[in-house]
């Protein structure tokens, strides 16, 4: 019941997207979130979103992105600067939706700042986290929306330290 309450107050009172916390429906160790990142020409939103897995204590950090005119809001998962998946390519994109409370699209990337979204789904994410990482590194994350279940600013001290790969 507090998760609909949440978003029901979040309707009135928009979350700030990089204070906004998501769970995994089909997996509650499954966490996300947006923190602050520096905002370049190639990645202006100043936002990366972490995937967080409790059971096995792995994250995977993306870059929110769209590129041209076909709608489409992509992530880029990318590296952290001190450790790294082996084999992971510096850099591999896969395009993801969000939506508001009433399942519409939101057709445009999260900036700092701006309002969150109250559902996110990345229907590669399986694939990432579990054919793109070593065989004794896989986290099969099942396919589900992550709801927006809490609006706070990020009190874990996490400071993403994540590589800028450069855009083709």
């Amino acid at each position: 019941m507090l998760p609909v309450l949440l978003l029901l107050a979040s309707a009135v009172h928009p979350c700030p997207v990089e204070a906004a916390q998501y769970r995994l429906r089909d997996g509650s160790t499954v966490t996300a979130r947006f923190y602050h990142v520096p905002s370049t020409q190639d990645w202006p939103t100043g936002l990366a979103l972490r995937i967080h897995v409790g059971k096995s204590g792995r994250s995977y950090w993306f870059l929110p992105w769209q590129g041209g005119t076909d709608d489409k809001v992509n992530l880029a998962w990318v590296r952290e600067k001190h450790t790294s998946f082996e084999g992971q390519p510096i850099r591999e994109d896969m395009e993801y939706f969000q939506t508001d409370l009433d399942y519409r699209f939101i057709h445009s990337v999260p900036h700092a700042g701006g309002p969150a979204p109250a559902r996110l789904f990345l229907p590669d994410l399986r694939k990432i986290s579990w054919y793109r990482t070593a065989v004794d590194r896989r986290d099969g994350i099942p396919k589900a929306f992550f709801d927006l279940t809490s609006c706070s600013a990020p009190a874990d001290g996490v400071r993403p330290e994540i590589e800028f790969p450069p855009v083709p």
